[in-house]
């Protein structure tokens, strides 16, 4: 597995906590009617740990090889393997190439 794939599947794990907390919140609101108070509070709560898991956590994401931070720099655009949109190639922090494998070769 290459660190680009590493990172893709990082994002899509963190984005698909981020959807079901957002899915839990609006299950609430339907399931306990529009008037309960309760239901605002259990939702605000799901939007909130939606947003921290889909933007926060995201950012955070870490290169597998130097541990600097590259969740800022590593969007889906510039992940994606192909596209019009400019790829990041490398990590900042330690200049290795996101097409290496995680693990660095034994020599």
């Amino acid at each position: 597995m290459t660190i680009r794939d590493y990172l893709r599947r990082r994002k899509a794990r963190y984005l698909g906590i981020g959807i079901a907390c957002l899915v839990f919140a609006g299950g609430s609101i339907l399931a306990y009617g529009i008037s309960g108070h309760a239901a605002y509070s259990t939702a605000g709560l799901g939007f909130v740990f939606g947003y921290l898991a889909c933007v926060v956590l995201s950012r955070s994401l870490a290169c597998p090889r130097c541990r600097s931070n590259v969740g800022s720099y590593a969007t889906w655009l510039n992940l994606r393997p192909s596209g019009f949109f400019r790829r990041m190639n490398h990590c900042p922090g330690c200049g290795t190439s996101f097409d290496e494998p995680v693990t660095p070769p034994r020599s």
